[in-house]
């Protein structure tokens, strides 16, 4: 069993060594031979950030039914409030960002 063992061992580190000289890379190369050189523009898209005091939550005004004139205010001006927002947030979108 041991002769087995060590000659499976012999056998795999025997060719572990081999030079295979005939063996090419896949890859292309990185500039062939008579290729001139070509400038190319690439255009990169970098997202304006958008401050967190835009992106907030608006709590929704919540009440019984005897305050529904109040809980009606409460939610029209956090409407206009979020609004007001997204109206600055699409006065930004769109802009260069500065280095």
């Amino acid at each position: 069993m041991r002769c087995l063992l060590i000659l499976a061992i012999a056998t795999l580190l025997a060719a572990c060594g081999r030079d295979r000289g005939d063996l090419k890379a896949d890859l292309p190369p990185s500039c062939p031979a008579g290729a001139a050189a070509e400038v190319r523009i690439v255009e990169r898209k970098i997202y304006v950030p958008i401050d967190s005091v835009l992106t907030r939550r608006e709590p929704i005004a919540e009440g019984p039914l005897a305050e529904c004139p109040q809980v009606a205010r409460e939610r029209r001006a956090a409407l206009e409030r979020a609004n007001s927002r997204l109206q600055q947030i699409e006065s930004v979108q769109g802009t260069e960002v500065k280095p």
